[in-house]
């Protein structure tokens, strides 16, 4: 036998769909209030000591700068006073060199005197100097005699002074004076006193 079930059946209900989860968005997370303040209170510290360091060093470029001010002006005045220094440096050099041959006379002129006094004293008869140069090493001695002996003797006087020395006949040679044969030499010899001492040694 066949039953028919009329009664309205109940709808099964149909479970809901699960929607899809969404995808969590990346947070950001903000620092907390003490970690901001740190970061401000380091920022401030650095921005002030930069601060600090640039004004002492802008102090210190200041003070270098007024100093090498200060040390041109005093080598601006210094230099007026190097060149009169200079000035008086070459005067003086010019000074010198015309004092040194006044010195160098005035050295010799008593050993220049006392080596024409040997010459004079030790001059033979009938011989008469036509020239006599002394110089303070040497000396040149020209002049007249009556005979060659007369030369020789003149010759051994001068060796035997204490300040004359290597004397030597360079010219010996006739002439006529006055209608008399007389004969002209010309001698050369050393001077010194220091070489006279050593040899009296």
């Amino acid at each position: 036998m066949i039953k028919i079930n009329l009664a309205q059946t109940a709808k099964k209900k149909r479970a809901p769909k699960r929607k899809a989860a969404k995808a969590a968005r990346p947070g950001i997370k903000l620092p907390s209030i003490q970690s901001t303040v740190l970061y401000i209170i380091g920022v401030v510290i650095v921005v002030i000591i930069i601060g600090v360091t640039l004004l002492i060093q802008l102090n210190q470029k200041n003070g270098l700068n007024k100093d090498i001010t200060h040390l041109n002006g005093r080598l601006e005045e210094l230099k007026v006073y190097k060149a009169t220094v200079d000035s008086l440096e070459k005067r003086e050099r010019e000074l010198d060199a015309l004092i040194r041959p006044i010195k160098e006379l005035n050295r010799n002129r008593f050993f220049i005197a006392h080596v024409l006094d040997e010459v004079a004293a030790r001059i033979p008869e009938f011989t008469w100097l036509k020239s006599l140069n002394i110089s303070s090493s040497d000396m040149q001695v020209k002049g007249v005699t009556a005979s060659n002996l007369l030369v020789a003797d003149f010759m051994n006087r001068l060796e035997e002074s204490d300040y004359i020395h290597n004397v030597d006949l360079t010219v010996l040679e006739k002439k006529a004076v006055k209608n008399q044969e007389m004969m002209e030499f010309t001698l050369t010899a050393s001077v010194g006193y220091q070489e006279s001492i050593a040899r009296q040694k």
